[in-house]
């Protein structure tokens, strides 16, 4: 599947550009309007989701570790999506989610202060000091948005294969010049790798030693498994807002299982333990199996497989 991805200044026309572009190619636009149901049905609030919005982040906040899950199943979301369809993917890092993909063209969307200023006063009906101070607060939220979660320079001109300034450049001319690009680069032959390329993506996300082991197990008898393909909700506040969420480390397709591996360290079991339980009081419908230590070492031996030297 061929992937354009759109990295865009507030008030540079680069959202309008992202809709005719997706219209005329007859790809599928990932922007806001289809990221929030899915978010939605996999448990988080639009407030949640807000909170992803690269315009309203804000550099030095502490990341909390339900922001971090929703990163992951966002970017997970949208590599979902592109192992399906053809996407025009708008903001969210997608230049940094399919950055080592063929079949994927990266476009940064910009334009002058002033021409931008103008078109937001026009677009929103603001006054010039209020549009001032929305792209500058924009574009460092923007920023600090791709510096926390991706760690990379949003303006690094490396990042992307074409960057178009609207400051004399129409909207429609814009979208042309990338519908040439996608044609002339060869970009739906290079996206029909997009399963490779996936497999090859998501084989190195381990946050720990025991978990690439027991994907070894999985991979010797050709059980097909995801890794942390999905966060679920275990903790709201009083305003319904999503406080904890609890993301099993794999999960076994062709049988609907997910599948958790435990800590040796009983001060973390007991809070992990405590994360399961209240996962089966709110998702009884859905098949999780529990590994402890003793389970998982007995499985390393009976396979041969050396375990890590420190536990999970």
């Amino acid at each position: 599947m061929a992937i354009v991805t759109i990295s865009r200044q507030i008030g540079s026309g680069g959202d309008e550009i992202a809709a005719r572009l997706a219209k005329d190619l007859g790809f599928t636009l990932v922007d806001q309007g289809l990221l929030v149901p899915l978010m939605l049905e996999h448990g988080l609030s639009r407030a949640d989701f807000e909170e992803l919005d690269e315009e309203s982040f804000k550099r030095g906040e502490q990341a909390r570790e339900e922001d971090r899950v929703h990163v992951d199943l966002l970017q997970t979301l949208i590599a979902n999506l592109a192992a399906e369809k053809d996407l025009v993917v708008l903001g969210r890092g997608g230049q940094f989610i399919f950055c080592d993909f063929p079949g994927a063209l990266h476009v940064r969307v910009v334009a002058g202060a002033k021409e931008r200023v103008k078109r937001l006063m026009e677009e929103r009906g603001m006054d010039e000091q209020s549009a001032v101070t929305l792209v500058q607060e924009s574009d460092e939220a923007r920023r600090a948005f791709i510096q926390d979660h991706y760690g990379e320079d949003w303006d690094a001109p490396a990042h992307y294969d074409l960057i178009l300034n609207t400051d004399r450049l129409s909207l429609e001319a814009a979208a042309q010049i990338i519908r040439l690009t996608v044609e002339v680069t060869d970009l739906f032959l290079k996206g029909r790798e997009i399963g490779n390329w996936l497999e090859t993506a998501r084989s190195v996300p381990f946050a720990h030693p025991s978990e690439e082991e027991f994907a070894k197990v999985l991979d010797f008898y050709r059980i097909r498994w995801e890794y942390e393909p999905k966060a679920f909700a275990i903790g709201w506040d009083e305003t319904g807002k999503v406080t904890e969420a609890f993301a099993p480390d794999f999960y076994l397709p062709d049988v609907d299982l997910y599948i958790e591996l435990t800590t040796l360290k009983q001060s973390l079991v007991t809070e992990k333990n405590r994360k399961i339980r209240r996962f089966r009081e709110l998702y009884p419908e859905v098949k999780l199996k529990v590994f402890y230590g003793r389970d998982y070492r007995r499985l390393l031996a009976k396979y041969g497989i050396e375990k890590s030297s420190s536990p999970k």
